[in-house]
């Protein structure tokens, strides 16, 4: 009877392991964070709770740019890139925690923190676009949803990271995960905004259904949606990406 214990127990240990793993580092795989490449340069967001402060690339251009990162993307250490493929404006605010920023990063800040952006460069800029990339896209989505730029770009997008989470590990994480980022909610309140989609097609991290499910979601089919032969990280570094900064 004690060695049917001792089995049973050992089962349940087995079982709840990896779900006790999940919730206890979530944080530390959705937001693994990224160093600074460069000081802060003049953008500055002033929010209830902390001060924040990123780039802008060519200041005084009449478009603007909004970019929002992928969850382990140094913003700084790809400004050249970006500045590079677009003349815009281009605004770049590292999420809370990243590259020397103040704060801690969660879904409802970061998503406030961006629509706080938006509200800035609107300030300065009569065309506004954003541009979101992996998780960014996430965020990107939900504040077009809300402020209403000119165009929304998404590069390597999914439907949730729920469920990005739940296809990688095989495991239901709806119950389990703090931030959901439900991109394809947002998706479904952007109107007539035009969007473009930029896939990867041999991405590791997003896969094709995730990327898909989020395009089923928008209220009308994608200006542009453009399958990229490359990887989830390397389609940043595509002349296709960079042709897409420009639309």
């Amino acid at each position: 009877m004690k060695l049917v214990k001792w089995i049973i127990a050992i089962v349940v240990v087995l079982i709840a392991a990896p779900f006790v793993f999940l919730y206890l580092f979530q944080d530390r795989l959705l937001y693994p964070g990224a160093a600074a490449v460069d000081a802060f340069g003049d953008l500055t967001i002033t929010r209830p709770d902390l001060t924040l402060h990123g780039w802008v690339l060519h200041p005084d251009a009449d478009d603007a740019l909004v970019v929002f990162g992928g969850n382990g993307m140094s913003l700084s250490g790809f400004a050249s890139r970006l500045g590079q493929c677009s003349d815009r404006a281009i605004y770049l605010l590292p999420y809370r925690g990243y590259e020397g920023q103040a704060g801690a990063p969660r879904e409802r800040d970061l998503i406030g923190d961006g629509m706080a952006l938006v509200d800035e460069v609107a300030k300065k800029h009569t065309n506004v676009a954003i541009v979101g990339i992996s998780l960014g896209s996430g965020i990107a989505t939900e504040v077009a949803a809300q402020k209403h730029p000119q165009q929304l770009l998404l590069v390597t997008p999914y439907d949730s990271i729920t469920n990005v989470g739940s296809e990688a590990f095989g495991i239901p994480l709806g119950w389990l995960v703090r931030d959901h980022y439900d991109a394809a909610a947002a998706a479904a309140r952007l109107g007539s905004l035009p969007v473009y989609v930029l896939q990867a097609i041999n991405d590791q991290v997003i896969s094709s259904a995730r990327t898909e499910a989020l395009v089923r979601s928008l209220p009308r089919p994608p200006v542009r949606w453009d399958r990229v032969q490359a990887g989830h990280n390397s389609i940043l570094r595509t002349d296709e990406f960079c042709r897409a900064l420009r639309f």
